[in-house]
């Protein structure tokens, strides 16, 4: 009798171990929302002043596609587009001779509701303008399929 004690224990103990989980079933996929833009040189707007902490230059594109779904359980994806045709994605990090050092040059994103903002910066504050008429970028905006 204890034999078979000891035996239903141990296999109780053996299951109890075991979880049972639940899962939500999700309608596989997301819809993509794909876009190419050109970010002209005069349309750069500057933020703060040149060569104190903050500055950077900008640029703002509406999106009706960034809505509060995509915010909250989608993405917005963004790549700068290189000469080469090549997708870079952002944040870009890249050294840039100033004429006097090398310094870094970041260009990233922000988004909100329906608006993506470009952003550059240096990491000395300085404006330098490197090309900026040729920059084109590509916007990749996902939305999460239906539960």
């Amino acid at each position: 009798m204890k034999k078979i004690i000891l035996m239903l224990t141990a296999i109780v103990l053996l299951f109890s171990g075991c979880d049972i989980h639940t899962t939500e079933i999700v309608k596989p996929g997301v819809d993509m929302f794909t876009d190419y833009i050109d970010a002209n040189k005069a349309d750069w707007n500057s933020a703060g002043r040149e060569g104190d902490p903050g500055f950077y230059l900008y640029q703002e594109f509406k999106f009706g596609e960034i809505t509060n779904r995509v915010l909250r359980d989608g993405s917005v994806l963004v790549y700068l587009v290189d000469a080469d045709n090549r997708d870079n994605m952002l944040p870009y990090v890249t050294p840039f001779d100033n004429g006097r050092n090398i310094i870094m040059q970041n260009i990233r994103y922000e988004v909100e509701k329906g608006i993506l903002t470009l952003v550059i910066e240096w990491q000395d504050f300085c404006s330098y303008k490197p090309d900026l008429n040729n920059l084109k970028f590509k916007v990749c905006i996902l939305v999460p399929g239906d539960k």
